[in-house]
């Protein structure tokens, strides 16, 4: 377990990456005037036919039938759950997109890391006793706490120089509000996903959540046609790239990650806390291509205890 544990959390930090292109460009699309529906809804649009071809390749061992077995065994789980990890995740995202620039979405958003400790206990996991099929609910892993909390030390302290400087509480309050809505539904549907089909893989996951919330995005790239008009070339194009980086490769490692740890809380939580570094590269990023200021004082301060947060919660 230990060697498979370290394999998830560089697994997990290589998602980390991808998806902290996620803030930067949802930045850039932000700053023109794109509206933050289309950006949702084009990502997962996008999203689906190349996880089609993700699913054909030998090297995922993913099955189409077990995927749609699996749907069809439990449905509502899987309905339901997915907009939550997706919908839920994703929409309220964007939003706080218009109004923070992407290393403070990625700041704040590692509030998912906390949720996620705080969610085990709403997960239940099949255990096989003398033959017999038992669903065990989760314990929060209580040793990983300390760790999380100084993780979110960090993040705080890379936000509070910037929080000062903003003017208006109440976009300030929208986008708190949004992406504590994203950080409590993206774990939770992910692991009641994971409960309810514990045989399908990463790729499968992915593929089976797309599936299920792809009517959504649907109706919601309707309402943003009829609300903002067709989307532009440029949103077209980063919104591709969106859906590459984060939608296929990085929700597939991260997931992939997760299911290698499915049934051991602590190493799960390590995975999770490994999200973290997606404020560590949206910071680079942003200041190599964005032309942001270089972190100094309370951030820089912030990024270093976050990054020993990480590790702690790594090597524990």
């Amino acid at each position: 377990m230990r060697t498979k544990s370290y394999t998830a959390i560089i697994i997990g930090i290589i998602s980390a990456f991808f998806f902290s292109l996620t803030f930067v460009l949802n930045e850039v699309m932000a700053n023109s005037h794109g509206y933050w529906l289309w950006t949702a809804s084009l990502r997962y649009l996008w999203t689906l036919p190349m996880m089609l071809i993700v699913m054909w390749l030998p090297l995922t061992h993913s099955s189409f039938k077990k995927v749609f077995k699996s749907i069809s065994a439990h449905k509502w789980s899987w309905l339901i759950w997915s907009q939550f990890c997706f919908v839920l995740f994703y929409a309220p995202l964007c939003l706080a997109s218009l109004y923070l620039p992407g290393w403070l979405v990625s700041s704040t958003w590692q509030l998912t890391i906390i949720c996620g400790v705080l969610l085990t206990p709403l997960v239940k996991v099949p255990i096989i006793d003398n033959s017999v099929v038992k669903y065990q609910r989760l314990k929060i892993p209580y040793r990983s706490l300390p760790w999380t909390v100084l993780i979110l030390s960090g993040v705080l302290l890379t936000v509070i120089n910037y929080s000062q400087q903003l003017n208006g509480i109440a976009h300030l309050g929208l986008s708190l509000i949004s992406l504590l809505i994203a950080a409590i539904s993206y774990p939770l549907g992910n692991r009641k996903v994971m409960a309810a089909s514990p045989e399908v893989n990463g790729v499968e996951k992915v593929f089976g959540m797309l599936i299920c919330s792809y009517p959504t995005w649907i109706i919601l790239a309707i309402i943003s046609y009829f609300k903002a008009g067709a989307p532009t070339v440029g949103m077209l194009e980063n919104t591709f790239s969106v859906a590459l980086s984060s939608g296929v490769v990085a929700t597939v490692l991260f997931f992939q990650a997760t299911s290698m740890v499915a049934k051991h809380m602590p190493s799960l939580a390590k995975v999770e806390a490994t999200q973290s570094m997606e404020v560590v590269f949206s910071v680079l990023l942003s200041v190599l291509f964005l032309g942001h200021a270089i972190p100094g004082g309370w951030q820089l301060a912030g990024l270093i205890i976050m990054v020993i947060g990480i590790i702690g919660i790594s090597l524990r």
